[in-house]
């Protein structure tokens, strides 16, 4: 079963908005618009969640609204800073978190592979390790 996270969209003073997902720690970020947070906050809970899954630590279950309202606060009240009206709150789906390896099928035209091959070598990955990576930092 799927997981979703609430964040709160928090105005700040300046224009811009401060984005906390209080379940899950150091996800916080945020932006000049609700699309850029929206974008933004998309990438900060997906980068830590699937952090911790592949360090293999526990993976923060979500709370309620009224919870992450609660948490919101005090995250806010600790730092000094106040609460104000026009808090937006936003579900955000949890990115699968599933690091079994599963075994794939790919054809590459065999210059391709062979570059693979050698970059794979140069950075001490396998082909495996290589074409995860490049997935992982083409996302980004």
């Amino acid at each position: 079963m799927r997981k979703y996270y609430i964040a709160a969209f928090v105005p700040e003073k300046e224009g811009n908005f401060s984005v906390y997902f209080p379940d899950a720690p150091g996800a916080v970020t945020g932006g000049y618009s609700l699309e850029e947070c929206e974008e933004y906050g998309a990438d900060i809970l997906e980068d830590l969640l699937q952090e911790l899954a592949a360090a293999k630590k526990p993976i923060p279950e979500p709370s309620n609204k009224e919870s992450v309202q609660r948490k919101v606060s005090e995250i806010r009240r600790e730092s000094g800073l106040a609460m104000p009206d026009g808090v937006h709150y936003q579900l955000f789906r949890a990115p699968s978190l599933d690091m079994a390896p599963v075994k794939i099928t790919v054809s590459l035209p065999r210059a391709t592979l062979e570059e693979a091959d050698k970059k794979a070598e140069a950075y001490g990955f396998t082909r495996s390790g290589l074409s995860a990576q490049a997935v992982r930092a083409y996302g980004q």
